[in-house]
């Protein structure tokens, strides 16, 4: 590994670290498709906060989804959001 890769697992470790059992973060994973997108809103300590979030491939759908996340975020009392893959996609991945 380069330098740069070396510095974005330090910290992709940190960032993890910091999320875990997380009573503030609001966990968004994203299944990325052609047309429309299909999110999944939960925390941290693994409660489901919105299980099935579909919205359109286009600048007004990520304003949309933006917006959901922000009322479910300021509802739920969460003050941090982190955007990713869903677990799926992400587990799959060779992480160090």
């Amino acid at each position: 590994m380069d330098e740069t890769e070396l510095s974005r697992v330090k910290e992709f470790r940190q960032l993890k670290k910091q999320i875990q059992g997380s009573e503030t973060h609001l966990i968004v994973g994203i299944d990325v498709a052609k047309d429309r997108h299909h999110a999944f809103l939960g925390t941290a300590t693994g409660k489901t906060l919105v299980k099935k979030l579909i919205f359109e491939n286009s600048a007004s759908g990520f304003s949309e989804l933006l917006a959901r996340v922000e009322a479910v975020r300021a509802q739920s009392g969460l003050s941090e959001v982190v955007f990713g893959p869903p677990v799926s996609e992400f587990m799959s991945q060779k992480w160090v």
